[in-house]
């Protein structure tokens, strides 16, 4: 029997990034419960059991049910997963695609200029070794404190938010 990690198991003290999240099986999503509550993912095979680090933060994107977000509805009823596993994340951003003709008209632009024949490639405003360095020292070297006023506003900020949905499905 073999073994093989996962990308939680494999991001461990890094970032796990999931695409498609609202399709995921049952089954993965409860690996992933577990993954976010307690650090950690077990597996059973061939009647060994092992418990594998995943200290991992996760960064995931879903569509919204029937790909067109509701305006109307809760969070959680748009993206159709369970409160249990949503509530696991720290921040939740929506990311509203609103029609805007300008906008439409320059992405279009854009995606077309992509195949374009003549086309020259764009130069990277950092190149990736420079990136790579200052990510790196930023782990290293930043360490961010701020200050009790702050502190008492994130808190007032988050107190509210849990209040805002009264009796809705609101994370």
């Amino acid at each position: 029997f073999i073994l093989e990690s996962g990308a939680l198991v494999l991001s461990d003290r890094g970032v796990c990034c999931i695409d498609e999240f609202d399709k995921m099986s049952d089954g993965a999503r409860s690996i992933l419960h577990e993954a976010m509550e307690q650090q950690t993912v077990s597996v059973a095979k061939a009647g060994i059991v092992c418990t594998l680090n995943a200290r991992t933060s996760v960064l995931a994107a879903a569509n919204p049910v029937n790909s067109k977000y509701d305006a109307k509805r809760s969070v959680v009823e748009n993206i159709n997963l369970p409160p249990s596993l949503l509530s696991r994340f720290d921040l939740i951003y929506l990311v509203l695609d609103k029609p805007n003709e300008e906008t439409d008209t320059q992405l279009a632009l854009h995606l077309v200029a992509l195949y374009q024949l003549d086309r020259q490639p764009p130069v990277a405003a950092v190149d990736q070794r420079t990136l790579m360095e200052y990510i790196s020292y930023a782990r290293r070297e930043i360490h961010p404190k701020i200050t009790n006023e702050a502190a008492a506003r994130l808190v007032d900020s988050y107190v509210q938010l849990r209040n805002m949905g009264g009796n809705r499905k609101v994370i």
